[in-house]
């Protein structure tokens, strides 16, 4: 299949091992915190995270909005937070190139990550309100208007772009790439601003990303993500919109029986969903 698009956000850290019937923070979910409170005294934050976002397969640059509501669950008055913005630790000067330096290990760059650019924030909107910041490489601290009060929560609404890059040598779970035929293909994790973690132990968690695993606080996630209609998309949780991006005459053409007397390590068949000019929008819940 030309450019088929393997979008996979597994990035989202959500309750989508259930059937989504209810929101996350609902008194059905069995799995939400205040549902299953190991002590009185127990808490987390809570995050619902609203996205919409276009990818230019020409460009592979998205562009995005990002519409975050944070509940504030501490006994603590919060004057400010932390944003991870994790394609930043890939970038030419980060942190991440400083560690591999002192390990004798020489990263390689993408176009991209040689002039800097990994997650760009373009505005950060607190309650109607601009807000001020300072960017430390992977991480972005967000000064607020008013504090977040114990028990209330707060929105943040986030325009940004985020790049696309091919990385070379550097263990990494996003990036673009062709396959054998010169087909592109784009995998997708963690390009979003995603709101650090506050919990009890530690207060806020503002590690750089050094190519370890990930702390994230659970939440609701909703996203749609605008593509060319030629790429086919996967992504954590629910497709919300099956029957507009993969109709049952698509997905008949696609199955797997039609390709079983397929020779091996054949050519893709281009003409399975020829590119038209128009977009298509995938919606996922979690």
């Amino acid at each position: 299949m030309k450019k088929l698009f393997t979008f996979i956000a597994i990035c989202f850290t959500s309750a989508s091992l259930l059937a989504q019937t209810y929101e996350y923070q609902s008194e059905q979910n069995p799995y939400y915190w205040k549902n299953r409170m190991p002590n009185a005294a127990y808490w987390q934050q809570d995050v619902n995270y609203k996205i919409k976002a276009t990818l230019n397969d020409e460009t592979e640059i998205i562009d995005a909005n990002e519409e975050l509501t944070y509940y504030n669950n501490s006994p603590d008055t919060l004057s400010f937070v932390y944003f991870h913005l994790y394609q930043n630790a890939f970038i030419k000067g980060a942190y991440l190139e400083n560690l591999n330096l002192a390990n004798n290990f020489k990263q390689q760059f993408g176009k991209y990550e040689a002039a800097g650019k990994g997650t760009e924030i373009e505005s950060i909107v607190v309650n109607n309100k601009t807000v001020k910041t300072t960017l430390d490489n992977s991480i972005i601290k967000v000064y607020l208007n008013e504090p977040i009060l114990p028990n209330s929560s707060v929105t943040f609404t986030i325009k940004f772009k985020t790049y696309f890059d091919g990385g070379g040598n550097q263990r990494r779970r996003m990036k673009t790439y062709k396959d054998r035929w010169g087909n592109k293909h784009f995998n997708g994790v963690h390009w979003y601003p995603r709101i650090c973690v506050y919990d009890r132990k530690f207060g806020w968690e503002t590690d750089q990303h050094l190519g370890k695993e990930f702390y994230g606080d659970f939440g609701q996630y909703e996203v749609e993500m605008t593509l060319p209609n030629n790429y086919i998309m996967d992504g954590t949780g629910e497709l919300q919109n099956e029957t507009e991006v993969l109709p049952p005459t698509l997905r008949a053409k696609l199955d797997l029986k039609n390709f079983e007397k397929k020779p091996w390590e054949s050519a893709p068949d281009s003409t399975l969903i020829p590119r038209n000019g128009t977009t298509k929008t995938w919606k996922f819940m979690s």
